[in-house]
């Protein structure tokens, strides 16, 4: 656990960071900080690695305060992950994740070891093992900035808006795959983030900061918008916190889902129209996997990909019924689609039956994310 107890950081000009401070990040949980600008997100948390030294108040490491550590220990205790990497530009990728676990006493043979098992936890192949950063994407620059920091195998780690230097589609491919690896290693972690969508996503407790570094509120996504202490974290977490608190109520077996026909690329019209259910005709790859909208009013040849209406969204089974409530509502045809995980057709939901559903959950208050 991570222990804020009344800390704050004033700087000289009576400039004051962070006021008063108090909070618990648990242990096997992410906690991620967010605010407007000036509220204190990164001061704080670079002051539990000791990079900025709280003026007064302790910080404790499962119950051990920091400023009894050594530092160079405390900070190999920890892992590390920044904005742009931070990659050692002259190492290759391997040679960047070994220099955790080498810090740490790790033979090298050992520590390369290592470093190619965690590569592939963070879903890097081998084939990016002796490349140097200049050679990599932003993207899979910032998994090795994660691999490097996990590659010690620390209790607890940092994160200061690690996603935030990556285009929107990067960025949401991250957010999953970290998902996914904290669901496999349960560190306790702490996180900043200027996006609130990004806070609500990955957090297990969001703490929101005023201006000033003053805590306004700390709970889990669900209660934040459920619940918002007052005024300016209403306001801070959206007017559409309706919306996005569908994030957080799952769609099961029993929502009804109807069988949608669907066509190949080169159907004629004539054709098509022949097993479609109105003027809207959903088109297959050639593995079967839907991935688009053709209206048949306006085709007068055979079905070409340019054709297709890319529009709509598609709700994955085992989502929540913000998936589905936006698949409905983009799909041009008013039918959502809802795809397994491998993206195969499982059917459609109208418009009408997704509102249903998500009348449905508010009468139930919603489930909970695991």
């Amino acid at each position: 656990m991570i222990t804020f107890d009344n800390v704050t950081k004033h700087y000289p000009g009576a400039t004051t960071a962070v006021d008063g401070l108090s909070l618990e990040a648990p242990n096997n949980k992410l906690t991620v900080f967010v605010g407007p600008s000036g509220c204190g997100k990164t001061t704080s948390l670079r002051m539990i690695n000791r990079l900025i030294t709280p003026t007064s108040g302790s910080i404790l490491l499962d119950g051990e305060p920091t400023e009894r550590m050594d530092v160079a220990l405390l900070r190999r205790r920890i892992g590390y992950v920044i904005q742009h990497a931070g990659l050692f530009p002259h190492r290759t990728v391997v040679q960047n994740i070994a220099s955790t676990p080498r810090l740490n006493g790790v033979a090298k043979a050992k520590a390369l070891t290592i470093a190619h098992e965690t590569l592939e936890r963070v879903g890097l192949n081998q084939s990016f093992a002796h490349r140097y950063p200049w050679q990599l994407s932003g993207g899979q620059q910032q998994r090795v900035g994660v691999a490097r920091a996990l590659a010690s195998d620390p209790k607890f780690m940092l994160m200061d808006e690690p996603f935030s230097a990556v285009d929107p589609v990067v960025r949401a491919q991250l957010q999953d795959e970290f998902l996914r690896l904290q669901r496999e290693i349960g560190k306790t972690i702490i996180m900043v983030t200027h996006d609130i969508d990004e806070a609500l996503k990955l957090g297990d407790r969001v703490a929101v900061l005023r201006t000033g570094g003053k805590l306004a509120q700390i709970a889990t996504p669900r209660e934040l918008l459920a619940r918002p202490a007052d005024a300016f974290v209403a306001d801070f977490v959206g007017r559409d916190r309706g919306f996005r608190f569908l994030s957080f109520a799952g769609f099961d077996a029993s929502l009804p889902l109807r069988k949608e026909p669907t066509v190949a690329l080169g159907t004629m019209p004539e054709a098509a129209r022949q097993v479609a259910l109105d003027r809207w005709v959903l088109v297959s790859d050639g593995a079967g996997r839907p991935f688009g909208w053709a209206d048949l009013d306006a085709q007068s040849g055979p079905l070409r990909e340019e054709d297709v209406n890319l529009s709509g969204t598609m709700a994955p089974r085992g989502g929540n019924l913000r998936h589905v409530l936006d698949a409905a509502l983009s799909a041009p045809s008013g039918r959502g689609v809802v795809v397994d995980a491998e993206g195969g057709l499982l059917g459609t939901i109208t418009l009408s039956e997704a509102a249903a559903a998500v009348e449905s959950a508010r009468g139930m208050g919603g489930e909970a994310r695991s």
